[in-house]
């Protein structure tokens, strides 16, 4: 079982990694959305990556480091479900921003 944690860890910090450091999705977007809300976009993806890397670290930590009858362990598990949630809050809120460029593009070719 710890070896499937490590590996389950080392490809979360990777892809927080990647999100972190070499996703440009939100630059593509720059051309056809709001400044205000691609720098949004841009700092929700940034802050979500470093909870990705967060959450990788707490579960090899919760995994390797801890005792699973010591509070620390405890304490551990619940950063990062905590952790967790506030990735997926982080998600919704690009996604709310996904929506309002995809109505604001169809409005635009409506008046077209």
């Amino acid at each position: 079982m710890r070896p499937m944690a490590a590996i389950f860890s080392l490809l979360i910090a990777a892809i927080g990694w990647y999100y972190l450091f070499y996703s440009r999705a939100s630059q593509r977007l720059e051309g056809i959305e709001d400044q205000r809300d691609n720098h949004r976009r841009g700092l929700l993806r940034r802050v979500n990556a470093i909870v990705i890397l967060l959450m990788a670290l707490g579960i090899a930590f919760g995994t390797f480091h801890f005792r699973e009858d010591s509070p620390e362990f405890l304490l551990d598990w619940a950063a990062v479900l905590l952790l967790l949630l506030v990735s997926v809050i982080l998600a919704l809120i690009d996604l709310r921003l996904t929506m309002k460029l995809r109505n604001r593009l169809r409005e635009r070719k409506k008046e077209s």
